[in-house]
């Protein structure tokens, strides 16, 4: 199973639409990026609290940064992936 299927097997859309992070726009499916907080050229995994749904924009302009905005993202993903209803 690829870091695109954690993903997805995990967050369900609202209606088909998911949300990037970073600037709130809505996407489909096809059009979202999987983007690990902690990059994987960094050391970053594919467990699921490392991943989150970005825009294509928003995802290439972070590329392989590990900016206080790492730190913000990966907060927030362990929040909102632990204290989720399975």
């Amino acid at each position: 199973m690829g870091y695109r299927d954690i993903y997805f097997d995990r967050n369900k859309s609202n209606h088909g639409w998911y949300t990037c992070v970073r600037c709130g726009k809505k996407l489909r499916k096809s059009d979202v990026d999987i983007d690990h907080i902690i990059p994987q050229s960094r050391g970053g995994s594919d467990n699921i609290l490392n991943l989150q749904c970005m825009c294509k924009t928003c995802n290439r302009s972070k590329q392989n940064s590990m900016g206080l905005d790492t730190v913000k993202d990966l907060g927030k993903n362990i929040v909102r992936n632990l204290f989720r209803k399975k």
